[in-house]
């Protein structure tokens, strides 16, 4: 899995010379996000994958021109299961009634970001829905499980800090990585930089 654990579902209806999903997809891998899509396999594209249910998507990205059924329900889809869905639609193009009775539920609406793109940029729109998913809500979720070997030692240590201050050991160590996180300026730089442009 990437540098971030987010896990995104790809999909587009256009599937003729369609230049702008490679790119995507291009955009997306080298974010080192985990990527899933309905788009065929190639035996270059390792880690990409077809069959993730939607509820393990951390969210949904749309590229094409309309709405068809499968896309119609994926969006609904993830959109009742409060995960963000980014649209990318080429400039010029007519929305479908569909997207303004989306667009016009607020309920909905917050988590619906519909953009326009052109082939200038295209790759500021992806990086820039990446930047606000890795700034939301969904990467503080205490969601991933890592075990930790520790001396005896160290069990004591945790053990006995855990009673002083009358808390879980696991809070205390999250507690403890997420200050030197805070103060880790190399860390801070890397995160400014993370899903910026290589243009």
């Amino acid at each position: 899995m990437g540098v971030n654990h987010m896990r995104l579902y790809f999909y587009t209806n256009e599937f003729i010379n369609n230049q702008e999903a490679k790119e995507i997809v291009s955009h997306l891998k080298r974010a080192e996000v985990s990527l899933f899509s309905n788009l065929s396999l190639k035996a270059e594209a390792k880690g990409f994958s077809q069959d993730q249910p939607l509820d393990k998507m951390d969210a949904l990205i749309f590229q094409g021109k309309k709405l068809d059924p499968k896309i119609s329900y994926l969006v609904a889809l993830v959109l009742s299961q409060s995960k963000p869905v980014l649209c990318l639609i080429p400039e010029g193009t007519k929305l479908d009634e569909a997207w303004h009775i989306l667009q016009s539920d607020s309920s909905l609406s917050a988590k619906l970001h519909l953009e326009f793109y052109n082939q200038d940029n295209l790759e500021d729109k992806v990086f820039g829905f990446l930047r606000s998913l890795d700034s939301g809500s969904i990467k503080d979720l205490f969601n991933i499980k890592y075990t930790l070997r520790v001396s005896g030692k160290l069990a004591d240590y945790l053990n006995w800090k855990a009673k002083k201050l009358n808390t879980k050991k696991a809070d205390w160590l999250r507690d403890q990585i997420q200050a030197m996180m805070a103060q880790d300026a190399d860390y801070q730089k890397f995160l400014k930089n993370k899903f910026v442009s290589k243009n």
